[in-house]
């Protein structure tokens, strides 16, 4: 199959080579392709190489002083165990790595795997080439190699994964970092025989390719990201996204399938375009707003997640969501530095219809503030709730929206007298079910927080409530824990005219 899931994929080393370098490996005929395929390659202008390096000899290793999970590689290396061709081939390889390097041109590599027992074999063949799995290789040199191989234990990873026996390539060979692709990345257009596009079925329009979907894609997301208010980011779903894009089958339907590629191609946009950033600048993980519909995954990012969060699908389901949330909190966070992101990657942002504007929302721009700001309707709801403390049977000598915890939090609406102190949460009717979740945890945290200040810094002792005002009853499955955790909750109906 040349498509697997929302990946190109070259059966084997020939349309790859035609595809990259415009090299037919069965020039010969396909008795002599073996000898015929090299290990790495110019492309036909001369101006960049092409290599390949096996998918199970590259090892992930978390750096801790980024949090960030790198990947690297040796290619270039000698074995005692290789015979004839591969001998020349990997001679061939080192040279040309050595004047890729020394003329300062951009090495890309591409992910392959071997079939079946082949893996543990010193003599393998290419079963697969990962088309959209393309790094360019960032080389380490003299003392700065030498640290991070120390400090990373890279040599002692790869090792680990090392699966065939010549092993001895591992210590004679090149040490790269696998780093995002960027440029002119060859085979870049390449269509799979029979295919018009990434799982694409009936009419599902394709007019330039993922990269064309990709490039539309990257500033919707972020004016999505800008219309949010709350300090909540609701998610869009894969359909959400096509409709937006426009990208319709035959019978004018969105068309979801196949985005996950298209969205990997924004990962890599942005990378590119960020590369040269400091790493304390780099972008939140935007396109994790872009979730599943239906299944066990429903409301969370799809299984693509996994390349770059590797760990993702070990989480439990809570642990998801809180890790897709924080993520959230990131990506809202980035504010206007995302224009800069649509700016270095050649992209206009999305300019047709403001998003509103609420309390607390900064005009960045021109274009309108950025998600986090306060929705009419959270601020109606929080006024209201400010002049009828009666509804939360809470003291009246002492009121105040926007209350400031010692923690570092706020608390939407306060309510103190000598012997009550009572604190209210506000989630408007546009708040989701994850919202309200996060409503009832919010009044757990404030409960403790408050309790301590009474503690440490009051001469009496009040007594601490904190709740939960809603516009809506909770759904059945928040009740029981907002029972669980002791969060009273509260249904406030505004009226028209408050």
């Amino acid at each position: 199959m040349p498509v697997i899931g929302n990946e190109r994929i070259a059966n084997g080393p020939h349309p790859f080579w035609l595809a990259t370098c415009d090299i037919d490996t069965h020039a010969r005929g396909s008795n002599n392709a073996r000898n015929d395929t090299p290990w790495a390659a110019f492309t036909a202008d001369g101006k960049r190489l092409v290599c390949t390096i096996w998918n199970d000899l590259v090892a992930d290793i978390l750096d801790p002083l980024t949090g960030q999970v790198r990947r690297f590689v040796v290619i270039g290396g000698r074995s005692n165990y290789w015979k004839g061709g591969a001998v020349k081939r990997g001679r061939e390889c080192l040279e040309r790595l050595q004047k890729a390097r020394g003329e300062q041109l951009p090495v890309y590599a591409f992910e392959v795997s071997a079939s079946g027992e082949a893996q543990l074999k010193v003599s393998r063949s290419i079963h697969r080439v990962y088309m959209d799995r393309v790094h360019l290789l960032k080389q380490h040199f003299g003392l700065e190699v030498d640290a991070l191989k120390a400090r990373l234990g890279i040599i002692e990873a790869i090792a680990d994964r090392w699966k065939s026996p010549d092993i001895d390539a591992l210590h004679s060979g090149m040490l790269f970092e696998l780093v995002p692709a960027r440029g002119d990345i060859p085979g870049a257009g390449w269509v799979p025989d029979g295919h018009r596009g990434p799982q694409r079925d009936e009419d599902a329009a394709e007019p330039g390719g993922a990269l064309h979907w990709a490039q539309l894609a990257l500033p919707i997301l972020v004016d999505h990201v800008r219309r949010q208010t709350d300090d909540e980011l609701l998610p869009l779903t894969y359909e959400q996204l096509a409709e937006r894009l426009g990208r319709v089958n035959r019978h004018g339907h969105a068309w979801a399938r196949g985005l996950g590629y298209p969205l990997g191609m924004v990962t890599r946009l942005i990378e590119a375009a960020t590369a040269d950033w400091p790493e304390a600048e780099k972008p939140p993980y935007l396109t994790t707003v872009v979730v599943s519909k239906s299944g066990t995954d429903a409301g969370l990012p799809d299984t693509g997640i996994k390349d770059r969060w590797p760990w993702f699908n070990e989480l439990t389901r809570e642990e998801k969501r809180a890790r897709v949330r924080d993520e959230y909190r990131r990506i809202m966070a980035y504010g206007d530095r995302w224009l800069d992101v649509l700016n270095m990657a050649r992209l206009a942002p999305v300019t047709d219809v403001e998003p509103p504007k609420g309390e607390g929302q900064e005009e960045v721009d021109g274009h309108g503030g950025w998600g986090g700001g306060e929705s009419p309707e959270h601020l109606v709801l929080k006024q209201y709730a400010l002049a009828h403390p009666e509804l939360f049977d809470a003291p009246t000598e002492f009121a105040q929206a926007e209350y400031p915890l010692l923690s570092g939090d706020v608390v939407d609406v306060f309510f103190r007298d000598m012997s009550a102190w009572t604190g209210v949460e506000v989630k408007s009717i546009k708040s989701a079910d994850d919202d309200l979740e996060r409503g009832i945890f919010q009044v757990v945290k404030y409960r403790a927080v408050l309790k301590a200040q009474a503690e440490i810094y009051s001469d009496r002792s009040p007594k601490i409530t904190v709740l939960l005002a809603v516009q809506r009853p909770l759904p059945r499955a928040l009740q029981r824990v907002a029972t669980q955790l002791d969060v009273p909750w509260v249904v406030v109906t505004v009226p028209a005219n408050p």
